[in-house]
């Protein structure tokens, strides 16, 4: 009793996440500085996106080419799969593989469930969409780290990352 009381206590402890808050300079040339580290930003959010859009045109032979190996793969699976369905419907018709298959022991019927094994699992179909989805996740979502451009301009500058953290869920009073 005592554990679940600890366990459901558990559930409910405050969940926090860290931030950074950003005080800019006070100075006049502070903030000219922190004018151009705004546009370093966007340069290198522009360079960024840019760069993932040439990823994306580059994907698509390369997305063609792996699935269509992923449907030569499953026309051979799916050919298995048919075997496999065939034999398990013959060993059905035969009554093959089960044991006690004409008494039962000392029950008049079978205390298990019919069938003794399960029938066998389809092959899941490759999809163009998932397989262009794996690829830009492994080859076009790259952090640029513009960010950490501008909090090192930002900071040159004269300006302040201060870390905090905030209360998100469960906060207590």
């Amino acid at each position: 009793m005592a554990a679940l009381i600890l366990e459901l206590a558990a559930c409910a402890a405050p969940r926090y996440q860290s931030a950074y808050r950003y005080e800019p300079p006070t100075d006049m040339a502070g903030r000219t500085c922190l004018e151009a580290c705004t546009r370093k930003i966007a340069i290198c959010r522009e360079q960024c996106t840019a760069t993932s859009q040439a990823c994306l045109k580059n994907l698509a032979p390369l997305v063609d080419e792996r699935y269509n190996a992923d449907m030569k793969r499953y026309e051979t699976e799916l050919g298995r799969y048919r075997r496999e369905v065939l034999q398990y419907d013959l060993y059905l018709s035969l009554n093959w593989g089960y044991p006690y298959s004409w008494h039962h022991g000392l029950w008049p019927y079978s205390p298990w469930e019919m069938p003794y094994y399960s029938p066998p699992v389809p092959p899941a179909k490759p999809s163009r969409s998932a397989e262009f989805e794996r690829l830009r996740g492994e080859r076009c979502d790259v952090d640029c780290g513009c960010q950490s451009i501008y909090d090192a301009c930002f900071l040159a500058c004269g300006g302040k990352k201060i870390p905090e953290v905030k209360c998100i869920s469960n906060c207590p009073p």
